[in-house]
């Protein structure tokens, strides 16, 4: 006989939340698999999976294609406004991060990309894939397009740890001008296998511009972050 109280997706993912919250399970930590909690609860792994959504939603578990769930670890402290060095940020707030080239060529800026960087169509730039995470974990696709014809010699400098670092030291630039756009979005294809997570799978996606002192965009970047991974946090002085 069914049960006159069936098991619903918000009584598993409140039953997961009660053993985080007792500590059976610690940020990082694989969580029981679909299975377990299925016999456990005495539920169907469809019930289970949509309470475990639930508490994805929310940013307390992720996903890990192939690998199972996960409990989520303290998310990145991250104020896009300011150009903190990435290797710096993670490494300040008590993790051990990394930053990994995926791809490195000079393209032709195409229609789109011109008008937005305010160029030419055709004008050469140095393109960049970077994914960069903290730990083992992918957390970030950075792709980074920049102005050969006013950086020059960029092609040749160490762009894997920062872009901003050898911009700053190297071309005096100070990143005080910068245009941000900031939207929730989702993971295509390949950046979803860049980032071990499902194909449509949240993001935070910011978008930047950023100027020389002559207002002339020498670098467009876009950062693709997991949804549970940022926390943006901005200081915003009185009057602005």
């Amino acid at each position: 006989m069914a049960s006159l109280n069936p098991v619903t997706a918000f009584d598993v993912a409140q039953d997961l939340q009660q053993g985080i919250a007792r500590g059976l399970s610690v940020p990082g930590a694989r969580l029981e698999s679909e299975r377990s909690i299925s016999q456990r609860l005495g539920t169907s792994r469809v019930t289970v999976r949509e309470g475990l959504k639930l508490l994805e939603a929310e940013g307390v578990i992720y996903r890990s294609n192939r690998r199972g769930w996960y409990l989520t670890p303290a998310r990145i402290l991250y104020d896009p406004s300011r150009s903190a060095f990435f290797m710096d940020l993670l490494a300040g707030q008590g993790v051990t991060p990394f930053s990994r080239v995926l791809d490195q060529q000079t393209i032709n800026a195409d229609a789109p990309l011109a008008a937005q960087m305010g160029v030419s169509p055709g004008e050469p730039l140095l393109f960049l894939s970077r994914v960069r995470g903290a730990e083992d974990r992918p957390l970030c696709l950075d792709q980074v397009w920049l102005r050969s014809a006013l950086l020059p010699g960029i092609a040749e400098r160490n762009l894997e740890p920062s872009v901003s670092a050898v911009l700053r030291e190297h071309y005096g630039q100070d990143y005080s001008r910068q245009t941000l756009n900031i939207r929730a979005s989702t993971l295509t294809s390949a950046q979803a296998e860049t980032l071990l997570a499902p194909v449509g799978y949240s993001c935070i996606r910011i978008d930047r511009l950023v100027r020389d002192g002559a207002g002339q965009v020498v670098e467009c970047d876009t950062e693709i972050w997991r949804h549970e991974a940022l926390q943006l946090s901005m200081d915003i002085s009185p009057g602005h």
